[in-house]
């Protein structure tokens, strides 16, 4: 049960990184932020493969941007 909590803390901890990521370094706003993140069911993927939890957010932002074919984003990150 403990490891369970302290999977479930990490997972909140990192899907908040990954919008911070979202909106800080590709311009997302807020909501276009945590709609990728429930779109790709970020959440539910950490929490049944905690492994996932050593991603870094920018890699995790780059994966939700490349699965969301969103090429503008990624090119003004690039450039």
């Amino acid at each position: 049960m403990l490891k369970q909590n302290v999977v479930s803390e990490e997972t909140a901890i990192l899907t908040n990184l990954i919008a911070r990521e979202l909106v800080v370094v590709f311009g997302k706003s807020d909501t276009q932020a945590y709609e990728l993140i429930e779109k790709f069911e970020v959440r539910n993927n950490l929490i049944k493969n905690p492994i996932l939890l050593h991603d870094s957010p920018n890699h995790w932002a780059l994966a939700l941007l490349t699965n969301d074919n969103d090429v503008e984003a990624i090119e003004k990150y690039l450039n």
